[in-house]
């Protein structure tokens, strides 16, 4: 048996963890929060979520590496034009770089100094991740699907 369908599942799970807190966080947690003023809702749902979602998003990049290797020997025509599953995945590389980015920003410097005062820009952050989230299934959905044509 290939390693490949189990990669594709296990990154499909660990998908589903790292979108689906976004979204209950983004769609349930954080309306909840704003309308509140309240820090605490936030920081109640990071403590839960963010071992298993970090434990997801890691996994996600060690199987999306692997894949895009198989997918991409040496890593020949990521960005490609003329491959359209070398454009998806060098996408998917561009998504992981801006989550990271957000992020570690969120990390670093909104939920260490977040108040009751300042739910606002962490919104932004946390629909930012989210939207990421959801374009990175998007666009493993196309991979799989082999492209947009």
């Amino acid at each position: 048996m290939s390693v490949f369908p189990l990669l594709v599942i296990v990154h499909a799970l660990a998908a589903t963890v790292w979108a689906g807190g976004h979204l209950v966080l983004d769609l349930g947690v954080l309306p909840r929060a704003l309308r509140d003023r309240s820090a605490e809702a936030i920081r109640s749902f990071e403590e839960t979520f963010e071992p298993l979602g970090l434990t997801a998003l890691a996994i996600q990049v060690i199987t999306g590496l692997w894949m895009g290797w198989i997918y991409l020997p040496g890593l020949q025509g990521l960005f490609s034009p003329a491959n359209p599953i070398g454009m998806l995945v060098g996408v998917k590389l561009l998504l992981l770089a801006g989550t990271a980015a957000l992020a570690l920003h969120a990390r670093l410097r909104l939920i260490p100094n977040l108040t009751d005062d300042d739910l606002g820009g962490l919104a932004w952050h946390i629909r930012g991740i989210t939207a990421l989230a959801i374009a990175f299934v998007v666009v493993g959905g196309l991979i799989r699907l082999g492209g947009l044509g």
